[in-house]
């Protein structure tokens, strides 16, 4: 049997293998090799080590081609995710920057109130001043002309009453006007401490009618359609009690709504919508009081699924509309307030 070449370059056949196949594959490039010189030599046997050898490599990049291709399916996943997340960001930005233009035009709205009432104050004040003249004007008719003193005390009795009514007045409307810039200020500080609060991102702060409305989605408090807070949940509520206790001339509701899949509600062994958004109104109630603030101070309501924000035909709007909202819905009366309103329906009833 004829000796096979040691060396497969000195073969004239190694000339043929093409040089990409080289390059991309050494192992296939000498494994092919070596099959060719044992064609070309005849009973040439190709040794079974080298043979083997060159299979185990050709495997091994096998292996590290499927290795690379599964790695760069993953990146391609990977930045498929962060494109969706960074869309997802930019939609939330651009509810914040409506939500805050919203709140622009409500405060302006609100400092044109304020302006409105400075003026009527200014017209009641020009009137005082003219009262003030009339009287002086009269007295001075009085000790000159030698008028009837009983008519002319008669004219500067009614003149002082009708001056003591409008002074009154005027002094009224500028408690009112203080009272009213005071909860305005109050209002915008609870907004601005609300907004740059921890939980800021979960929770969208506004003005409705000129009252403060704090929303919470309600995934944000409770799991599913239960009505147990969460730990998170919990958290959250206690920095807005933070921020609402700071404010104890004001009543606040808390109004609970929720989506309409009641197949969800019924295995969580509530019979209805109503039950549901009840029992999370008053679990938000509980935890608020646990915080501080005043239980007369406080109501609640459960709107269930009959005030949706959003359609219940989608996920996203289904999600909207589980939410519990906290707004801050009239003041709180002080206590001499409370006994003058006691007193009249006395009265009332006496009568």
């Amino acid at each position: 049997m004829p000796e096979c070449p040691r060396r497969m370059k000195d073969t004239t056949t190694s000339g043929r293998i093409p040089t990409w196949l080289s390059r991309r594959s050494p192992a296939a490039a000498r494994l092919l090799t070596a099959g060719l010189l044992g064609l070309a030599t005849p009973g040439c046997l190709v040794r079974q080590g080298l043979y083997d050898e060159a299979r185990a490599e050709i495997q091994r990049e096998r292996d590290a081609g499927d290795k690379a291709r599964a790695e760069a399916q993953s990146a391609r996943a990977e930045a498929q995710s962060a494109r969706a997340e960074a869309a997802q960001r930019s939609a939330q930005v651009a509810a914040i920057k409506e939500e805050l233009a919203r709140l622009s035009d409500d405060l302006r709205a609100r400092d044109l109130r304020l302006s409105e009432a400075t003026t009527a104050e200014a017209g009641l004040a020009r009137r005082l001043d003219e009262l003030i003249a009339m009287n002086e004007e009269l007295s001075a008719r009085l000790r000159s002309a030698g008028q009837s003193v009983g008519q002319l005390a008669g004219e500067r009795g009614s003149l002082s009453a009708e001056l003591a009514e409008t002074r009154a007045k005027l002094d009224d409307l500028r408690r009112k006007q203080a009272a009213a810039e005071a909860r305005a200020a109050g209002i915008r500080d609870a907004v601005d401490r609300l907004k740059g609060a921890a939980f800021a991102g979960k929770v969208r702060v506004g003005l409705r009618a000129g009252q403060l409305v704090i929303e919470v989605p309600s995934d944000a408090l409770f799991n599913g359609a239960r009505a147990e807070l969460t730990p998170e949940g919990r958290a959250a509520l206690d920095d807005i009690a933070g921020v609402l206790r700071t404010m104890p001339a004001f009543r606040f509701q808390v109004a609970a709504h929720t989506d309409n899949d009641r197949k969800a509600m019924k295995s969580a062994r509530f019979s209805s919508s109503w039950d549901l958004s009840a029992a999370r109104a008053t679990a938000v109630v509980k935890r608020l009081v646990e915080r501080g603030m005043s239980p007369r101070g406080l109501s609640t309501v459960g709107y269930g699924e009959f005030s949706p924000v959003g359609p219940n035909d989608t996920e996203a709007g289904r999600a909207r509309n589980r939410r519990v909202e906290i707004l801050v819905v009239a003041e709180q009366e002080t206590p001499g307030e409370a006994e003058k309103a006691t007193g009249k329906d006395a009265q009332a009833g006496g009568g």
